[in-house]
């Protein structure tokens, strides 16, 4: 007798070793799928970098730029909102600090004379189409794209920054015009800063001229 209990006590150690090796699967029912192991994540998420990603991002700031640019309106928008809300840091800094030297100046011509947002200053319905992204790196990317305003089509480059979890746009390209916008704002500046530094290099005193 003490031999047959040891027998099957060792028959249901093996019976519960065996079970708990197997991994739980579930099968999905009404599918010819194969199981799919509990805990296994079946959809990954797509990558921040990822073009697709991107690309709907892209999108998405032109749909808030049409919203912000409605056809019929006599009220110039402001470009303040949608700097903050999809500008990079970077970009809104030299924004500030254009706007701060043109307002020294006043009288005089600034820098804005047109609207890097619609490229131009005029506006009718805005849209953009055939987004192409080249993805730099994770956190430096391309937008390239048609932008269509009144009767117009001016191929725009981005230059997109991933911070603070999200892409931004670091620079306004205009492809059609050849117009960098970081590159002529920081220009800009140095030319505003020189013409300070000749104004004052006479014994500390300014001349201004009249307007």
């Amino acid at each position: 007798m003490n031999s047959k209990r040891i027998i099957l006590l060792c028959c249901i150690l093996s019976a519960l070793m065996s079970c708990g090796k197997k991994s739980s699967t579930v099968i999905p029912e009404g599918s010819d799928a194969p199981p799919i192991e509990e805990g296994t994540v079946q959809a990954e998420q797509q990558h921040p970098a990822s073009p697709e990603v991107i690309q709907d991002r892209v999108n998405a700031i032109y749909e808030a730029v049409a919203a912000a640019y409605p056809e019929i309106s006599d009220i110039t928008p402001s470009n303040d909102e949608l700097d903050d809300a999809y500008c990079s840091s970077e970009w809104n800094t030299l924004v500030q600090m254009v706007n701060s030297k043109d307002a020294e100046n006043m009288g005089k011509e600034g820098f804005f004379d047109s609207d890097y947002w619609i490229m131009g200053q005029d506006w009718g319905k805005i849209s953009i189409s055939d987004v192409k992204v080249d993805v730099k790196d994770d956190q430096h990317a391309n937008a390239t794209f048609n932008l269509h305003n009144l009767n117009t089509v001016t191929k725009v480059t981005l230059e997109l920054v991933f911070e603070r979890g999200e892409w931004f746009i670091g620079n306004f390209i205009d492809e059609t015009h050849k117009q960098d916008w970081k590159k002529a704002m920081t220009m800009h500046l140095e030319e505003k800063g020189k013409k300070i530094q000749e104004e004052t290099a006479n014994d500390g005193i300014v001349e201004y001229e009249v307007p």
